[in-house]
C-alpha cells in the first residue's frame, strides 16, 4: 500500500522525499504537502519537453581542455550546462523506461527505478538559479547527492528484468531488453562522467585531468580488484584461494578513466575467482589466475586466464545477453550465488558496483563499457580446462576526438 511504499522510499532517500510511480499515478510526498494531479501533469509535460531535446555530447578532448578554465563565470556556466544536460538525459531514460512492456513496469524493482529517476528529475528541475559561488557550492552538493541516489540503478534494473522475464514468452523480449539496457547503461555512464568532470573543476587531484588519470597503473588496478574478489571468496568458501600472477608489461602506465576499467576488471576477476574455486574445491592448492598486460603505441591489453573448467558453447554464446547467468544449475551453486550476491551488496562493498552476482548483468555491462571506449572484450574458453578474457583498449590519444560523452 501507499504508506508502506512511502516508508520504504523515505528510508532510501537522503533528503526525506519519496517519489512513487506506477502506470496510473504519481505521488510525491514531501515535508509540506503531496503533489496534485495537475502538478503531476505539468511534471510529465516537462519530462516530455526535455526528452524531445537532443543530448549535447562533448568529446573527451573538449572536456579535458575545458578543465583548465576555473574562473567564476566558467564555474557558474558549468553548473547551468550540467543542470540542462542532466535533465535532458534523465528525461530520455524515463521515456525509455515508460515505453517498456507493461509486464515489466509492474515489477517492484522497475517501479523503484522509475521512482528514483523521476525524483532526480524533479529535484534538478527545481534547482534554484545559479548566480553566485554559494549557489555553485549548493548545486554541487545536490548533484553529488543525486549521483549517490542513482548508484544502484543497474542493480535494480537487472533484478527487475531478471524476475520479469520469467513471465514473458515473447521471443523478441531479449532484444528489447538488450537495447534498453545498453541505452540506460551508457546514458548513466556518460551522465556520471559529465557530473564528475564538472565536480573535478572544484577539486584539484594530482595526476588527473578532468576525469582522466594520466598515470594509471594497470598493475594496481588488477591488484586492488583481485584483493577485493579474494576477500569475498574467502568469506564465501572458506577455501584456499588462487594466486593472482601479473606478468607481461607489468609496469605499464596509461591515461584512462579509472572507474571504467575498475568495474570491468572487478567483474572479470570475480568470475575467474568463482570459477576457479568452485571447480577446484577438493584441491588444497588452486590453479593461479594469470593476468597479462600488453602496452603498445596504439592499444593496451589485459588478458585474464583462469583454470576454472571453462564454459560450454551455449554459455559462451550468451555472454553478451543481459540476465543470462550460468550459475544456477545446482543447489550448491545457487547457495554460493546467493552468498556472493549478498556480500557484493553495495552497502557492504562500499558501493563499488559489483553487486550483480547471479543476475547476469556484470559481463554485458562490462562489454558495453569497453565498446563505448572503442575497445574490444572477447572470451575464449576450453571446456573442462579454463577461460581467457581479452580486453583491448585504444590509447587515450586515439580516443580524444572519437569518444563522445
Amino acid at each position: 500500500n501507499l504508506s508502506t511504499r512511502l516508508l520504504r522510499m523515505l528510508q532510501n532517500s537522503r533528503r526525506g522525499l519519496g517519489l512513487f510511480w506506477n502506470t496510473r499515478f504519481l505521488t510525491i510526498e514531501t515535508k509540506k504537502k503531496p503533489i496534485t494531479v495537475s502538478q503531476y501533469s505539468s511534471l510529465q509535460k516537462k519530462i516530455n519537453e526535455f526528452a524531445s531535446k537532443p543530448k549535447n555530447q562533448p568529446t573527451l578532448h573538449s572536456i579535458m581542455m575545458e578543465s583548465n578554465n576555473k574562473s567564476k563565470n566558467r564555474l557558474i556556466q558549468s553548473c547551468q550546462y550540467m543542470r540542462h544536460e542532466f535533465l535532458v538525459r534523465v528525461a530520455h531514460v524515463i521515456t525509455h523506461l515508460q515505453n517498456l512492456p507493461y509486464i515489466i513496469l509492474t515489477n517492484e524493482d522497475i517501479k523503484r527505478v522509475l521512482d528514483l529517476y523521476m525524483y532526480a528529475f524533479t529535484d534538478m528541475l527545481h534547482q534554484p538559479v545559479i548566480r553566485s559561488m554559494k549557489d555553485v557550492d549548493n548545486f554541487n552538493e545536490n548533484l553529488s547527492g543525486l549521483l549517490e541516489d542513482l548508484t544502484d540503478i543497474i542493480l535494480l534494473l537487472s533484478k527487475g528484468i531478471h524476475d520479469s522475464q520469467l513471465h514473458v514468452n515473447d521471443p523478441e523480449f531479449p532484444a528489447i531488453i538488450g537495447k534498453t539496457m545498453d541505452y540506460i547503461v551508457i546514458n548513466r555512464l556518460c551522465n556520471r562522467i559529465l557530473a564528475r568532470h564538472h565536480l573535478s573543476m572544484h577539486i584539484q587531484r594530482e595526476g588527473y585531468i578532468s576525469v582522466v588519470n594520466t598515470d594509471l597503473s594497470l598493475k594496481k588496478v588488477i591488484q586492488r580488484n583481485a584483493t577485493f574478489s579474494a576477500n569475498v571468496c574467502q568469506n564465501v568458501y572458506m577455501e584456499t584461494l588462487p594466486e593472482v600472477i601479473i606478468d607481461g608489461h607489468a609496469d605499464a602506465r596509461v591515461a584512462f578513466i579509472p572507474n571504467i576499467i575498475d568495474y570491468v576488471i572487478r567483474e572479470v576477476l570475480k568470475n575467474a575467482f568463482r570459477a576457479t574455486v568452485e571447480n577446484n574445491l577438493h584441491q588444497v592448492e588452486k590453479p593461479p589466475i594469470i593476468c597479462t598486460i600488453s602496452n603498445s603505441a596504439d592499444y593496451w591489453k589485459i588478458r585474464v586466464s583462469d583454470r576454472g573448467s571453462g564454459m560450454s558453447d551455449n554459455t559462451l554464446g550468451n555472454m553478451e545477453k543481459y540476465c543470462f547467468t550460468s550459475f544456477k544449475q545446482k543447489q550448491e551453486e545457487q547457495e554460493y550465488s546467493q552468498a556472493f550476491g549478498e556480500i557484493f551488496n553495495p552497502a557492504v562493498a562500499n558501493r563499488g558496483g559489483s553487486s550483480l552476482a547471479g543476475f547476469g548483468v556484470g559481463i554485458p555491462v562490462s562489454m558495453a563499457y569497453i565498446k563505448f571506449v572503442k575497445g574490444k572484450m572477447e572470451y575464449q574458453s576450453l571446456p573442462g580446462i579454463g577461460t581467457d578474457v581479452y580486453i583491448k583498449v585504444p590509447q587515450i590519444g586515439g580516443l580524444m576526438d572519437k569518444l563522445h560523452i
